[in-house]
């Protein structure tokens, strides 16, 4: 027991509870860069804004026991890296991506691999830019 009285796993329970609100308020600020980026007449600051985001989310899914935020986020940068703030704008998978986040965000609780595997396989797929 550490000297507030916590033992290591409520310690650990608390920052991933952190963490799941602080993903939380990200999608939100993801959804908003996706909806400016969306009426813009130049979409580039609010599409850096967004990538910016994902990879932080991509950084920290792993370090807080949520591998599959990690993983789904890789694929959202990856799938970002093959296209053009313009594209962007109008792309109409991202938004899937994001609801798979939150799905996670959501329930709270890790994806077994088989659950993480079928998310990875109905997301749009990164091409060659």
């Amino acid at each position: 027991m550490f000297k507030n009285g916590e033992t290591e796993s409520q310690i650990i329970a608390n920052l991933r509870g952190e963490f799941l609100e602080d993903a939380r308020h990200r999608l939100d600020v993801m959804a908003k860069h996706k909806d400016t980026a969306s009426r813009a007449e130049d979409p580039e600051e609010a599409y850096s804004a967004f990538k910016a985001e994902v990879h932080t989310m991509k950084g920290l899914g792993q370090s807080f026991g949520f591998a599959s935020i990690t993983m789904i986020s890789r694929r959202l940068e990856q799938f970002l890296i093959s296209m053009s703030a313009a594209a962007f704008s109008i792309n109409t998978d991202v938004p899937a991506y994001l609801d798979a986040i939150s799905g996670i965000v959501d329930a709270g609780e890790e994806l077994s691999d088989d659950a993480l595997d079928g998310v990875l396989d109905s997301l749009a797929e990164p091409t060659a830019k």
